[in-house]
């Protein structure tokens, strides 16, 4: 949809409001980059504004501009490939909107969602909320049988203000990609692609609640870690039902001083639980930050929540993984320059021997012969500098794989000061990659490779049969594709166009001015000289903004 059609008029408005807040913090030098808005007169930044850090400024502006940017900034924080460590630190300082919603909205939506009365759905329902934020608020609630439950409740057009948002940002981020507004590694359209995925999947509860009972099916025989158990029958896109747990957040574990908690006893169980989502099941807690844990204050076990944003890997992807880390730990620079090469990075090495030489650098500081006392959040810090300075692209869901690894070691770290997540990864490692190395693994890795083979001799001899075939008759042919030669074709038909369109300018020009002047008297002929022009001014127009925008 563009963004200034009739009914997308709300838009509009919006997205001026979203110029003025940026440019009220100090960011107009990128909406100058745009044509049409370069020579536009933005007011002047306050002084207090300009003394603040560019990250700190950002990080106003997104709160000002509410629930979607919020949202973004907060995804952006797990970034690590993209951004700076100062800016994914303030970033994460982000605070969602707490504004609780009057109870009648809360009520009209909850019965809407699981089509009943309130009172028939459940024997108590708390008014006052538990917790609130930007797109949801939490309610405790009992069922008819008995059971304690927390009922997430989507907040009235959250969905509304997400769609209208991320409109604009997908036409200004395609816009800005087209005039090349930022850095060629860094694209606009897939990041906001990205932000789109996932705010889409978080104001989907249904989504929510699948990732929830694949993680307590996980985690079923797991000693120490439990996930709530989700009541199904009251759960929809807008209302989600989870049993209650009734514990402390780690974030106030240590102030209730409770007793028979083994604080580093949580902190191993909290960090194997992320190395066994992410290496044995490929799927994983994006952000198991302190705040989304909880302690069950009975048995003592560690609790996750909130399973809005997860991430997912294949098993050759986590085989990558596993050889890179393993390559890393073991100071072997050469082999990570290999592994990141053939099978991880999005972009092409420049130079190789100059990112070994980095990456040796960082591996020679970080990793120490004992690991304990190794910072793993300072490593994969200089690590995404590096790719950074190299201009590199590393995928996105291996960035969050990375940062949730980091942010595991900080939550560690919280429970108990001496802890870090290197001598449990280093062990995992090994682990995965002697059962990789098991009979069974290398006999499923046979048997696809047999299967492959038999396909290749099966289909040999017909498509041999097939190429000598058309080789004889004179119909084979070779299909050669290049990005250069299409950019090139593009660039040549842009041109072609904009002559053909100056052609025909001209000649309505020149025709009406022969008819208008001749027949100035003849009213008939003088109204078609009129509108020759009038033609004219509009494809004189067209062929402007088309220039600007493809300049």
């Amino acid at each position: 949809m563009m963004l200034f059609q009739r009914r997308s008029y709300r838009n509009f408005k919006r997205f001026r409001e979203i110029v003025r807040v940026f440019t009220k913090y100090g960011f107009a030098s990128f909406f100058r980059r745009f044509p049409l808005l370069e020579r536009f007169n933005f007011p002047p930044v306050r002084k207090d504004i300009l003394n603040n850090p560019p990250q700190v400024n950002l990080r106003m502006a997104l709160e000002e501009l509410g629930t979607t940017f919020i949202k973004i900034g907060q995804i952006l924080s797990m970034r690590i490939d993209i951004l700076s460590e100062d800016y994914c630190r303030e970033l994460k300082k982000l605070q969602d909107d707490t504004t609780i919603v009057d109870s009648d909205q809360i009520r009209e939506i909850v019965e809407t969602e699981l089509q009943g009365k309130i009172e028939e759905v459940f024997q108590e329902f708390d008014q006052v909320p538990l917790a609130s934020a930007s797109i949801a608020q939490v309610h405790r609630a009992v069922l008819k049988d008995g059971q304690k439950v927390a009922v997430k409740i989507q907040k009235p057009d959250v969905e509304k203000k997400v769609d209208a948002d991320l409109e604009i940002l997908t036409y200004f981020s395609g816009l800005a990609d087209r005039l090349m507004i930022i850095p060629e590694s860094i694209s606009l359209g897939e990041l906001v692609a990205e932000f789109k995925k996932n705010l889409l999947r978080e104001t989907d509860f249904l989504y929510e609640a699948m990732n929830a009972l694949k993680f307590r099916e996980n985690f079923s025989g797991v000693e120490g870690v439990y996930i709530p158990n989700i009541v199904r029958k009251f759960s929809t896109r807008r209302v989600l039902t989870m049993e209650l747990i009734e514990g402390v957040r780690v974030t106030r574990l240590r102030e209730c001083h409770l007793e028979n908690i083994d604080c580093p006893l949580l902190a191993q169980r909290g960090a194997m639980a992320v190395l066994k989502m992410i290496f044995e099941d490929g799927f994983f807690h994006v952000d198991p930050h302190p705040g989304n844990l909880m302690v069950k204050e009975t048995t003592g076990e560690l609790v996750f929540l909130d399973f809005g944003m997860v991430g997912a890997l294949d098993s050759e992807t986590r085989e990558s993984m596993v050889k890179l880390l393993i390559a890393a730990l073991g100071k072997d620079a050469s082999r990570v320059v290999t592994l990141l090469e053939e099978d991880i990075l999005l972009t092409p090495v420049r130079s190789p021997v100059a990112l070994r030489m980095d990456l040796n650098e960082i591996l020679e500081r970080y990793i120490t012969a004992d690991l304990k006392e190794m910072n793993f959040n300072n490593l994969v810090t200089d690590f995404f500098y590096i790719l950074r300075k190299n201009n590199l692209r590393f995928p996105a869901h291996l960035a969050s794989m990375m940062r949730a690894l980091v942010v595991a070691e900080g939550t560690g770290m919280m429970l108990d000061p001496d802890f870090t997540i290197a001598p449990y990864l280093e062990k995992f490692l090994k682990r995965v990659f002697t059962r990789s190395m098991g009979v069974d693994h290398l006999t499923r890795k046979a048997i696809n490779f047999a299967l492959d083979w038999k396909k290749l001799v099966e289909e040999f001899p017909g498509k041999s049969h097939d190429i000598l075939t058309k080789l004889s008759s004179g119909r084979f042919s070779f299909k050669f594709e290049s990005k250069e030669m299409e950019e090139l074709n593009r660039k040549l038909d842009t041109i072609s166009n904009r002559i053909s369109l100056s052609i025909i300018l001209a000649a309505l020009l020149i025709g009406s001015s022969l008819i208008y002047t001749n027949y100035q008297y003849l009213k008939s002929l003088s109204i078609l000289g009129i509108l020759g022009y009038i033609v004219a001014a509009f494809l004189g127009i067209m062929l402007v903004f088309e220039m600007l925008r493809h300049r």
